[in-house]
């Protein structure tokens, strides 16, 4: 199996978890990718990504030698293919307080001597999360955290991934972790006008989460899928199980009532960048019987446990 790829975005508890993930595994085990300069950057990633630039010799290292974790602070998008995404997790934060933490950091740790404005409206700051995750769906993660639920999302993986990884909490800047930020109003608004795209993200990733957790203290097998398009003549997404490579079925709902059954078998080829599992047939596609009007609700549901993956209603010039 690949190794567990953590996509580590600043100041998201992304330091107690690996340290929790070494402890777990063995230093020996793990591999780190945090810029060709920092001291904690492996060889393997320093001799095959930095030096000889060639990232399917590193992997070939990396599974010869049965690696059990990658991580760093690098797009999704650098090791996502490699690894696959089911493998591949992350946690959330709430953007304004964790550019605050990042700012707080590099006052104490790099000497920063600016303001807080001058240090969020840097370019490399805005919409972090965001561009870090470059645009891999939260719903392909195969675990999406939140850094505000660290103990709770921890429970979650380790039942995803068979693993005992304990909780720990280090690299914290503050005594009192349960408090947010005390910020200026006017920096708030000017901190949500500039990360609208990072709030938009983050409030999606907790519906996912909610969702999940939900399922996982039901005992139900959560679906990783979506809905891609509706249109007054057909609804298609893609979905796959979390722990297993039976193909999902999925309840069409025009109205709430149901009109037919999909299995997401179809070859989904926008996603094989992710190396998504089933060889990329993951997809669906219900074409309905006759054009159904503007303003119908057309539902996609896992038959299995009633979990949602889409509802949309129809617009005319759909």
């Amino acid at each position: 199996m690949s190794p567990i790829f953590f996509v580590h975005i600043p100041k998201t508890a992304g330091t107690s978890f690996r340290k929790s993930v070494e402890s777990c595994y063995g230093p020996d085990n793990v591999v780190y990718d945090y810029s060709p300069n920092s001291v904690e950057t492996s060889e393997l990633v320093r001799r095959y990504i930095y030096e000889g630039k060639d990232p399917l010799e590193f992997w070939d290292h990396v599974s010869a030698e049965r690696k059990r974790f990658l991580s760093g602070h690098v797009p999704a998008t650098k090791y996502v293919h490699l690894v696959g995404v089911n493998q591949t997790v992350t946690f959330l934060r709430d953007p304004i307080q964790r550019v605050m933490s990042e700012y707080q950091h590099f006052v104490r740790n790099y000497g920063y001597e600016g303001d807080f404005p001058s240090f969020y409206r840097k370019p490399q700051f805005i919409n972090r999360l965001s561009n870090i995750l470059g645009g891999v769906p939260l719903e392909a993660f195969g675990m999406l955290g939140l850094t505000e639920e660290y103990e709770g999302s921890l429970a979650m993986l380790n039942e995803q991934y068979s693993t005992e990884i304990e909780y720990a909490a280090m690299n914290m800047g503050r005594e009192d972790k349960s408090k947010n930020y005390e910020i200026p109003i006017e920096q708030l608004d000017e901190l949500r006008d500039l990360n609208k795209v990072d709030y938009d993200l983050y409030s999606h990733g907790v519906r996912v989460f909610r969702m999940r957790e939900r399922l996982f203290k039901e005992g139900l097998p959560f679906v990783h899928g979506v809905v891609q398009k509706v249109t007054a003549k057909s609804i298609r997404g893609w979905a796959w199980y979390a722990d297993r490579k039976t193909p999902v079925e999925i309840n069409i709902l025009i109205n709430g009532e149901k009109v037919g059954k999909q299995k997401a078998t179809a070859l989904r080829p926008g996603l094989l960048q992710l190396n998504p599992p089933r060889k990329g047939y993951i997809g669906f596609q219900l074409n309905f019987r006759e054009p159904v009007p503007e303003g119908t609700r057309v539902s996609a549901v896992v038959a299995e446990t009633g979990q949602v993956l889409g509802e949309f209603q129809v617009r005319a010039s759909e």
